[in-house]
């Protein structure tokens, strides 16, 4: 591959970056959006009886663009497709970086044209291909590609940075609310699984009982108020439960993803500054080599 042609291939990966920034990209978000669209008019029976062969005609069709683009993507990337060498910013050293949106693609698309075969009379004799219900949720995992969009849009890829930042937190917190729940659990089976076994006769029906709590579900006229009549004290029980694991608990997990989604911006805005800093500092290089150069040009025409 000669240097024009690899140029003009870089050149061309601006039109799949993953950044919104050309007439390309926005025409195919425009296809993931109504790819998704009709993928979710597919689960309504009505609909489908009526519009069956216009819906199967945009599925084919966003199908065969979504493997144009990959096509596409595979000339444009050529060997760099699956991964490239990438120097780290903060540290200046070199990394592998996977093109995980790449890779994705080319799964998305492999799924989509297996769940498209038993509409060919061809590959119905296939076993395989004899259980619709199985490929139509094969069929649905293209789905997934609309998650591109929060890569392209860079308000929902910085919020996304933020809570995929926040799950570690979010983990440990849901430790400690499982612990807390078993220990109620167990102790509503101890105390109400005699007179209550619906609601408290074994420790999943106690851990049922304290999910509906927590998601204020009715809990106090289904659970709270018929158990209170039995045992006046039990109160104390389904409020201490209610305040900390969902009041308190919840509160954290807010106070987690907020925390991360501001160090994302901060971290972002760093990178902006520093950005603008390289850019300024080449700028004052570049005009003090472009006075040093007027200065050596004044001194020969002086000499002459």
């Amino acid at each position: 591959m000669n240097y024009k042609t690899r140029k003009k291939l870089k050149e061309l990966r601006n039109y799949v970056d993953g950044d919104a920034d050309t007439p390309y990209e926005y025409a195919m978000l425009f296809i993931i959006v109504l790819n998704t669209i009709s993928l979710g008019i597919e689960t309504s029976k009505n609909i489908t009886d009526n519009l069956r062969t216009i819906l199967f005609i945009i599925d084919q069709i966003c199908l065969w663009i979504f493997i144009a683009e990959l096509i596409f993507k595979f000339i444009v990337f050529n060997k760099d497709f699956f991964g490239e060498i990438r120097i780290s910013e903060d540290d200046g050293e070199e990394y592998f970086h996977w093109n995980k949106w790449n890779i994705s693609d080319l799964i998305i698309v492999i799924v989509s044209i297996i769940s498209t075969l038993p509409y060919f009379t061809v590959f119905r004799v296939f076993r395989v291909f004899r259980s619709l219900k199985v490929i139509k949720g094969i069929k649905t995992f293209r789905v997934v590609k609309s998650f591109k969009l929060i890569n392209d849009v860079s308000s929902l890829r910085t919020t996304f940075k933020g809570l995929v930042k926040a799950i570690p937190g979010i983990l440990w917190t849901f430790c400690f609310l499982a612990l807390f729940a078993y220990v109620y659990a167990i102790i509503g089976t101890n105390i109400f699984g005699e007179e209550y076994p619906e609601f408290f006769g074994n420790l999943a029906a106690s851990c049922l009982s304290l999910c509906q709590i927590l998601t204020f579900d009715s809990w106090v006229s289904q659970i709270a108020r018929p158990i209170v009549q039995t045992y006046p004290l039990s109160w104390i029980y389904f409020i201490t439960y209610a305040f900390i694991a969902a009041s308190v608990i919840m509160n954290v997990i807010v106070g987690i993803i907020v925390d991360s989604m501001g160090k994302v911006r901060e971290h972002e805005r760093e990178k902006r500054n520093q950005h603008e800093q390289r850019t300024q500092i080449s700028l004052e290089q570049l005009s003090r080599q472009i006075s040093d150069l007027q200065q050596q040009i004044t001194e020969l025409s002086k000499k002459k």
